[in-house]
This record gives C-alpha cells, structure tokens and sequence, in this order.
C-alpha cells in the first residue's frame, strides 16, 4: 500500500515537491531577468506547463525527465523581452541550475535519511527530513539563481544596439555563439544526467563525477558572463568613441567657419573704416552729393558682403542668420 503524507500518497508528494518549487523558482527568477512582455501571460502559461509537468513525470523513465527542462524554457523564450540570443542563453543557464535538482535533492536526502527520494516508505517515515531536504535544495537554486541574475545585470543587460553598425554585428555574433555554448551545455548535462540516474543507476562516483561537472559548469558560465561583459562594454565604449569623434570633428569644421567670419568682418571693418574716412573727407570740402553717393555705395557693398558671409555661415549659427536678416528687413530713419 502506497504510504501516505500529509493525505497525498508518498509518489505524487515527491513528485510534488520535486517539480513545483524547482519550476517557480526558475520561472520567478528567469521573470526578473527577461524584463517580460506579458507577465499574466508569462505567468499562466508557465503554471500550465507546470501541472503538466506533475501529471507526467510518474509515466517518464528516470532518464527522461530532463526532457521536462525543454517545456520549462518555454514560458521565457515565448514571453522574455530581448533578442532571441540572450533568452535563449539565459533560459539555458536557468535550466543548468534547475534540472540537477532532484539529483541534488536525492543526494541530501541519502545524506539526512539514508535513502533515496525513490524510496516512499522511507519518505514518509522521514518527512520533516524530507522537507528539509526539499527546503535546502530551494535555497541552493534561489542562491545560484541570485547569483546569476547578479552577473547578467551587472555583464549581460539587456541594450538598444544598431543592428548596422560593424560593433553590433560582431556583438550578435557573439551572442549567438554565447547561446549555442549554453545550449549545448544544459545538452551535455542532460545527457550525463540521464546516464548516472539510469544506466548506470545512481552509482556514486558517477554522482560525485557529476557533482563536479556541475560545479565546472557554473564556473566556466561565470567567466564567459565576464567575458562578454567585457566584450560588450568595449563594443559601448567603441561606439561612445565614434559618436565623440563625429562630434569633435563637427565642432572643429564649425570653429573653422567661426574663424573664418571673424576674419571676413574684420576685413570688412577695417574696408569700411576707410571708406567712412573717405566720405567724412568729401563731407568736409563740401562735396556732400558725392559723399551721400559714396555712403550708398559703401552699404550696398556692405549688404552684399553680409548677405555672402551669412549664406555660407547659415549652418553654423542659423539664429545669427535669421535675426540679422530680420534686422536687415526692417525700416531705418
């Protein structure tokens, strides 16, 4: 007879507490990095997925069962905000931390009870252990799962790029080699997973092998988050630099411009400091029709020399341009 916990049979409890808080504390997690779209949508697909999860875990050999991180990834690649490189990165790196959970949970209990979880009687006989155990495999996926989402706020954040800029493709490129490699790992793991827990039925230095391999994993991970962090915050400052450059040589085109009227008008002050010598000079002998045809002269000269420099100079100081012409449109005494 199936022993009983809590009024739920011993399998269906296991299952129970197997399956549920592992998927919530990847789905809450992986919510909290991927910026949702739909986070009612995010949500009720993800807990669908979930009691599917717990309806056919009992019918899947032990091998199968990190078939289940596939369904797990779903939620986050359907709703996660960002490219499809960085979800599916981050969804795999999620999966990495979750699908040894019940392995890890095997292993507590063994070390607690001195049984594994497959064996219900023991189960339910230890229940407080048990659920000490279930609460410790938590916190180990909530703690690595804080430190994951600690590196990828801090390496991997999500950014606007230019998709045609050179720097941006070469960081595509790289975020798409990142997600393969993780893809591939959470591949591999899945794989070593199947065969320690199946053929080789939980032998113990398979398991400890295991252990380890997952421990390689989390550091290699933790370097290549640093690695594209890097990466990425030089593709920002190669782009801070360019826009920077553009702009420097922008203001020095205009500060030549600037120099250049400067100039202009003080060849011209110093034209019509001559030419108004001249007219006081006619003004003096009395030649005043002459002077006031001198005067014209000077400021049409004057005017067209305006009218040359600010045509060329409107793109450097375009509201110069439009109060002066103004200016110049309006009556004088």
């Amino acid at each position: 007879m199936e022993p009983i916990i809590l009024g739920i049979p011993a399998g269906v409890f296991v299952v129970l507490s197997v399956v549920v808080p592992t998927w919530l504390v990847y789905l809450g997690f992986e919510s909290h990095i991927l910026h949702l779209r739909n986070r009612w949508a995010y949500w009720a697909v993800g807990i669908s997925l979930m009691v599917f999860a717990v309806l056919v875990r009992g019918d899947l050999a032990e091998f199968a069962h990190p078939l289940l991180g596939a369904l797990m990834a779903s939620a986050p690649l359907l709703f996660g905000r960002g490219t499809l490189a960085r979800r599916v990165t981050l969804s795999a790196f999620g999966l990495v931390i979750v699908l040894p959970g019940d392995l890890f949970l095997d292993m507590t209990f063994d070390i607690l009870a001195g049984a594994t979880i497959d064996d219900h009687a023991t189960v339910a006989a230890n229940a407080t252990l048990f659920a000490c155990a279930t609460l410790f495999e938590a916190f180990v996926e909530i703690t690595l799962f804080w430190g994951l989402t600690a590196l990828v706020r801090r390496f991997y954040p999500e950014e606007g790029v230019d998709a045609a800029a050179p720097s941006s493709r070469r960081a595509s490129a790289i975020a798409s080699s990142f997600a393969v490699f993780s893809v591939v790992q959470a591949m591999l793991l899945a794989l070593c997973f199947s065969v320690a827990v199946g053929p080789c039925d939980g032998d113990s230095l398979l398991l400890r092998l295991f252990g380890l391999l997952m421990l390689l994993c989390f550091g290699v991970d933790t370097v290549l988050l640093l690695a594209v962090g890097r990466f990425r915050g030089k593709v920002r400052d190669d782009a801070r630099a360019a826009d920077l450059s553009g702009e420097l040589d922008r203001y020095l085109v205009d500060y030549q411009a600037m120099v250049d009227m400067a100039q202009r008008l003080a060849r011209l002050r110093h034209d019509l400091r001559n030419q108004v010598q001249v007219a006081n000079a006619l003004a003096e002998r009395g030649e005043l029709e002459l002077a006031e045809q001198h005067i014209d002269a000077m400021l049409k000269e004057l005017e067209a020399a305006l009218e040359d420099m600010l045509g060329r100079e409107e793109l450097v100081c375009p509201e110069c341009h439009q109060v002066l012409f103004e200016e110049k449109e309006e009556p004088t005494e």
